[in-house]
């Protein structure tokens, strides 16, 4: 399956502190779970293992056997705090600390253990059961005694030594650490559980096992990451738990491998007052009349089968239409299924009465996702060729959704069949990648580039909308580039026109000036069509406190920076287009990225932070999904970048 010689390897650390009593039963039923998924080298560490000693001595040894190639996992249950800029988790002797010796784990500690992994292995994953809200431990309020917060900063532990310790990790220019996936419990300065998710089962976390759960289901190992998320946070919201759990880094990955598939575009989908609805869908492409298949999943393993139900169940698809847009959300209208059993006569909205009643409740089953069918913002493609191939290419794109064939007019790209390969060409009839190979088993790889470019072209075209779905709040945007190159001053970006280099830098800043948290996205579409979702540590978005607030009330990116990916030939300019998305809520925008292998990024590391803050940053604010109306705004920088570094002394515009 694998390739190569290796092993799958995890350290399992369960602090069982402040009050907690599932701790334990999280590390259970993780060790299972992943022994089930192959991992033969698991290392678990509870009560005195789990000490600050202990937690330190079982990564050293973890990353001393790890070896080129193996799959390794770091996870952590217990509590996790945040005292000012200090992030830590909570080890077993954490009461034990004095003013020269800090037991709190350290997130710059664990940034350190996870680069040395990184560099022995590309194929990491960091799952964090745990919150850092900054509270004592008390009971949750509305129902007391069934919940129980995973957060703890006790005032009467002295701290210093830990400040000196982050303070020794520190490095200015640290490089980030990619190919890191993390999984977190909750959104930052929010909250994660501990609570009897099943009657009599005793405490556990709610996040483990609504993931333990996801990663048992017989599809889990051919579901990406992205996906699987949004089981575990329906899972977790059918628990009403305030969480938000979250997937940063490369999400599009396979369970615990380094492969990754193209997947259909699923796009989020709730009920809300009685309808379903798209969140966000006008920045998915969606628009009146426009038809998607509703999906709801039937492989929900915290169910029990009956009687009538010996094996697994085939999922229920619906098909729908856009009704209406409020605000930048698109509300569904299902469409009658054709065949015996539709009741026009019914009391239920136009074309749902065949619907399984269920699908009526305020809670979907966990899971559900909506599908595009046909969308009215497609790309005309034009198949330079003749033949058995060209023919089957033309019929293939009258199936995609968002593309369609044509032979003039407002063409998006051109495939050119010639001599045994498939070029595809620009508006400007420059080609995209590097030539594909021309033969039937190609077709596929062929549509999924095209699927992924118009991806790209759709996203690279997003403004700000009028009307209900526009964000009145105010915000203040501020996009500059380094200049000259690594010399740490900035300068203003030319918002059309700016002309980058290969190695230049670029960074976002947003400042709230409304009385109302906001969230930001970082979109680029780079010069390869590919889109990334820069800000991939927080796909939820980053919270911007309201003006007046304590901190966090501007926020500015790390530096970005600008590389020609190998597979795209060294002809330019091509154009690189920047987004900073700001909206009112939570909105997980990890659908408009690529999809499928990528053989590189069009930054150098997409992550804006390094993982010091990556993996507590990964613990986003609470908002409940599915409330308001999604508004928002789009700012934009359209540059054509160059394929050469920018020239020592050369005259920045």
């Amino acid at each position: 399956m694998w390739g190569y010689d290796m092993t799958l390897r995890a350290v399992l650390i369960g602090a069982q502190t402040f009050g907690l009593t599932g701790v334990h039963t999280d590390v259970e039923v993780m060790h299972k779970v992943l022994g089930k998924h192959g991992f033969t080298d698991i290392r678990a560490h509870v009560e005195k293992e789990a000490s600050y000693g202990g937690i330190t001595k079982a990564l050293r040894e973890l990353c001393r056997d790890t070896r080129r190639g193996d799959g390794v996992v770091v996870y952590f249950s217990g509590h996790g705090s945040l005292r000012g800029d200090l992030q830590y988790l909570v080890p077993f002797d954490f009461d034990e600390s004095t003013p020269a010796d800090f037991r709190g784990f350290l997130a710059a500690e664990l940034t350190a253990v996870v680069r040395v992994l990184t560099r022995i292995t590309s194929n990491v994953t960091c799952v964090l059961d745990c919150c850092h809200s900054g509270g004592a431990v008390r009971e949750a309020a509305g129902e007391p005694g069934r919940w129980r917060l995973k957060s703890v900063a006790p005032a009467d532990v002295a701290h210093d030594d830990g400040l000196a310790r982050a303070a020794a990790l520190a490095r200015r220019n640290a490089p980030l650490v990619p190919h890191v996936v993390r999984l977190a419990a909750c959104q930052q300065h929010g909250s994660a559980f501990e609570a009897e998710v099943r009657p009599g089962a005793g405490r556990q976390g709610v996040f483990t096992a609504a993931l333990a759960g996801v990663l048992d289901t017989p599809a889990a190992r051919q579901v990406p990451w992205s996906a699987l998320i949004t089981r575990v946070r329906d899972r977790v919201k059918q628990q009403h738990m305030l969480q938000w759990p979250d997937a940063g880094g490369p999400s599009g990955r396979l369970p615990f491998s380094l492969e990754e598939r193209s997947e259909p575009e699923r796009l989020p989908l709730v009920r809300r007052d009685g309808r379903f609805v798209v969140p966000g869908g006008a920045l998915f492409g969606l628009h009146r009349q426009d038809s998607v298949r509703m999906v709801f999943p039937h492989d929900d393993p915290w169910r029990e089968p009956t009687d009538r139900e010996p094996g697994e169940r085939e999922d229920t698809t619906v098909r729908a239409t856009v009704d209406t847009m409020e605000g930048g959300d698109a509300v569904l209208r299902t469409e009658p299924e054709a065949g015996p059993g539709t009741d026009a006569a019914s009391d239920a909205p136009a074309g749902e009465a065949s619907l399984p009643a269920g699908l009526f409740t305020a809670e979907l089953p966990p899971g559900s996702y909506a599908l595009p069918l046909r969308v009215h913002d497609r790309r005309f493609v034009y198949v330079d060729g003749d033949g058995t191939l060209a023919d089957a290419l033309r019929r293939r794109l009258a199936d995609c959704p968002r593309l369609a064939g044509a032979h003039d007019g407002q063409l998006f790209a051109t495939v050119l069949l010639r001599n045994g390969t498939a070029t595809v060409l620009n508006r400007d009839a420059l080609p995209f990648r590097e030539p594909l190979q021309a033969n039937p088993s190609q077709i596929s790889r062929i549509t999924g580039l095209l699927e992924d470019l118009a991806r790209g072209d759709r996203v690279r075209a997003l403004c700000a909308p009028e009307g209900p779905a526009r964000l009145a709040a105010e915000a203040e945007c501020r996009f500059e580039i380094e200049a000259p190159a690594n010399s740490g001053i900035w300068r203003p970006m030319a918002r059309v026109g700016e002309l980058l280099y290969e190695g230049d830098r670029y960074r976002v800043t947003v400042t709230n000036h409304s009385d109302e948290p906001l969230y930001f996205w970082v979109l680029g579409v780079g010069l390869s069509g590919r889109t990334a979702l820069v800000t991939n540590d927080q796909p939820g978005g980053y919270r911007i406190e309201p003006h007046g607030a304590s901190h966090r009330t501007t926020r500015t990116t790390k530096p970005i920076r600008i590389t020609w990916p190998g597979d795209v030939p060294r002809l330019g300019p091509r154009r690189e287009t920047v987004h900073l998305l700001v909206g009112d809520r939570t909105m997980d925008l990890n659908v408009l990225t690529s999809v499928g292998p990528r053989r590189s990024a069009d930054v150098t590391d997409p992550a804006l932070m390094p993982l010091l803050h990556e993996v507590w940053e990964a613990f986003r604010d609470q908002t409940l999904e599915g409330g308001d109306q999604f508004h928002y705004r789009v700012h934009t920088v359209q540059a054509d970048a160059l394929p050469r570094p920018r020239e020592t002394g050369a005259r920045i515009r």
